[in-house]
């Protein structure tokens, strides 16, 4: 699912210090340039594709390794909440993770083949191209958000208006993009073992309920920055 929240980085007076705050600024400088480049390279790739009615290409051309690499530094993320390194909730953060890892390892990156590219109807291609521009906004501006907070500089005010504002649109095209890869997943895991299609099922069942906590969860935590945003201001 797509994620706004997982990472925190905190005020002067209580946030990481040293060691931990240079290593948390590396970090997330590195996701900031690893999500800008496969989100930069993708966008470079369909206009062509379009135009010449090869939207196919884009997967086999940006999936292996751009996103699998970029999208399994998130593990991380999780290990940061186990040790207490940041202070985003850790259930939130590996539900979140986990959603993510399970499209990019467990379907991706087994039968991208079948429901992405030449072998697969467009709605496929539409669906991957849809997780990798929701999901490669939303890190790039949070990402972003935060190396400038680590480094001690003040992020602009149009930077945090993104950071707390375009969930509302990326999260329901991520989700729905991550539904509809799964859902081409249905037919190929049958294949590989019925009890997988039958996980996958119930995938898609958790994800209503799932997706509900996730989404007003990140609208409570953006009233809630704003809120103090406003006191003090």
């Amino acid at each position: 699912m797509p994620t706004s929240t997982k990472t925190s980085t905190t005020t002067r007076p209580s946030g990481p210090t040293g060691l931990t705050r240079g290593y948390l600024f590396t970090y997330n400088t590195a996701n900031l340039f690893a999500w800008g480049t496969c989100l930069i390279y993708t966008a470079s790739l369909v206009p062509e594709a379009l135009a010449h009615n090869k939207l196919p290409s884009v997967f086999p051309a940006t999936f292996n390794p751009l996103l699998l690499a970029t999208q399994s530094l998130a593990l991380l993320e999780v290990l940061h909440s186990l040790v207490g390194i940041v202070r985003a909730p850790f259930v939130t953060t590996a539900m979140q993770v986990a959603s993510r890892l399970l499209v990019v390892w467990g379907i991706l990156a087994q039968f991208g083949g079948d429901i992405v590219g030449a072998k697969s109807t467009q709605l496929g291609d539409y669906a991957y191209l849809g997780c990798v521009a929701a999901w490669g906004i939303t890190e790039v501006i949070r990402y972003g958000f935060f190396a400038i907070t680590l480094s001690g500089g003040s992020v602009p005010a149009w930077w945090t208006w993104l950071r707390y504002n375009t969930f509302y649109v990326l999260y329901p095209i991520g989700i729905t993009s991550e539904c509809t890869l799964i859902f081409k997943a249905l037919g190929p895991a049958a294949a590989v073992n019925p009890l997988f299609q039958y996980f996958l099922i119930a995938v898609l069942v958790i994800y209503v309920p799932g997706s509900y906590i996730l989404y007003t969860h990140m609208i409570s935590q953006r009233r809630k920055v704003l809120r103090g945003k406003k006191r003090a201001d």
